[in-house]
């Protein structure tokens, strides 16, 4: 349904009024149209539901897409997966056409929580709640396995290398960079993982932030080597890294911007009351939730605060100068309005969408929810900051919805777990 957004009048005089007969005659034109409009809109029907594959998933299954599969991890006890097995068992699936590639027992006791393809290897991440943090390396072809060691999977960088953090058999944590192919240790940290941060760029780790004893380092993830170095004030804790900026608070309570790649200070502002606020990137500028009632919104630039948002919930999507935000509502619906990134201005309400489902989605601009006759829209958020494009209309799925580049994968009706690509071609789609 396309709507229009006609706004308020304010030219007219509350003392003198129009009559019924001037206003008919001033706004039938533009009713006229109006009507023609949204006639043809109604009559516009969704998209069709894309092809899809079904994929064979218990309800428990962990799912995991990485670069052209789909992983389903099943837990082990009788009845969990379809054949009954009770042993943990690892799937991987062709996308789009959902064929199996392979189907091995878990190689590790605990929960699949991160998977890393590099080359012809996959490197899988497993947890569990008796069981140390653990890492397996996988062949692409059969799943057989290559090699394993002690620690938690943190992803890949740009070089394909895997950057791991545990004991690893010592007493003091250890920060490691990891040959993909053997599990071979390139380099290696004494270091607590929380004392480090790691920013990503097109899913990958470009650059390793370290604050340690007063020092604030910016690594080479593929090397280990210094970047740039600057001391901090004591009981400093780095809160977040975008692009342009470390920020971090210390013990005096202010909240201070250091400069990427130089690390000189930019800015230091009062941090509020919170000893440690929830500080993130928010598009062009930096959100801070402080424990105050509104989130504040700095610029990056300066550090002064631009404006505040109050019953709002606000992320780094950003489109045209325009910001994300999302006020929650019954039923897990939530409503969803692009506001003006400059002046927090409502600019365009979205509608009640809901995100995708944790455990499987890394798209946070790919919505979804059900319409009254039982299908389930599948929207993105446009580009050009203009509505949500509807891409795809799906029927038989519970919801649980996630997505994933150009896929999409929701829980069906009748088990299982289907997965649909997305069309590229957006602008021959609807718009809700």
């Amino acid at each position: 349904m396309t709507v229009i957004d006609l706004g308020e009048r304010r030219d007219v005089d509350g003392a003198a009024g129009p009559g019924p007969g001037r206003f008919l005659r001033r706004w039938a034109p533009a009713l006229v149209a109006l009507l023609c409009l949204v006639t043809s809109a109604a009559a516009a029907p969704w998209p069709a539901q894309p092809p899809g594959v079904t994929v064979p998933a218990g309800p428990d299954a962990n799912l995991l897409f990485v670069e052209g599969a789909l992983l389903v991890a099943e837990p082990s006890g009788p009845g969990t997966v379809a054949d009954g097995d009770p042993v943990s068992r690892l799937a991987a699936h062709r996308l789009p056409s959902g064929r199996p590639l392979w189907r091995v027992p878990l190689p590790a006791p605990g929960r699949v929580f991160h998977a890393v393809r590099a080359g012809d290897l996959l490197a899988v991440g497993l947890a569990g709640d008796r069981t140390a943090s653990e890492v397996v390396g996988l062949s692409t072809a059969d799943g057989g396995v290559r090699w394993r060691g002690e620690g938690q999977l943190h992803g890949a960088t740009s070089a394909g290398h895997l950057l791991l953090s545990g004991f690893a058999g010592s007493s003091a944590s250890v920060l490691r960079s990891v040959d993909p192919a053997t599990g071979a240790v390139r380099w290696s940290q004494p270091l607590a993982f929380e004392d480090a941060h790691l920013s990503r760029r097109d899913q990958r780790i470009s650059l390793l932030t370290v604050l340690a004893g007063g020092r604030l380092e910016l690594r080479d993830p593929d090397t280990g080597a210094a970047r740039a170095a600057t001391t901090v004030p004591d009981r400093s804790r780095v809160l977040t890294v975008t692009e342009e900026l470390v920020l971090l608070t210390d013990a005096s309570g202010v909240l201070s911007g250091y400069e990427i790649p130089g690390l000189r200070r930019r800015w230091s502002v009062p941090r509020g009351p919170a000893d440690q606020p929830d500080v993130y990137d928010c598009g062009a500028l930096i959100c801070v939730d402080d424990g105050s009632p509104a989130t504040r919104l700095l610029d990056p630039a300066t550090g002064a605060l631009r404006w505040r948002s109050e019953n709002a919930a606000l992320g780094p999507v950003a489109v045209e100068g325009r910001l994300l935000a999302v006020r929650r509502a019954s039923g897990g619906a939530a409503e969803h309005v692009l506001l003006d990134a400059a002046t927090g201005r409502p600019v365009r309400q979205l509608g009640r969408w809901r995100a995708g489902a944790p455990w499987l989605s890394a798209d946070a601009t790919t919505v979804h929810r059900r319409q009254r006759d039982g299908r389930y829209l599948v929207g993105r958020i446009d580009e050009r900051g203009e509505g949500v494009r509807v891409l795809a209309a799906l029927r038989g799925v519970v919801g649980e919805c996630g997505a994933r580049e150009s896929f999409v994968a929701c829980r069906r009706e009748d088990g299982g777990l289907g997965v649909w690509e997305l069309p590229g071609d957006r602008d021959r789609k609807g718009r809700a």
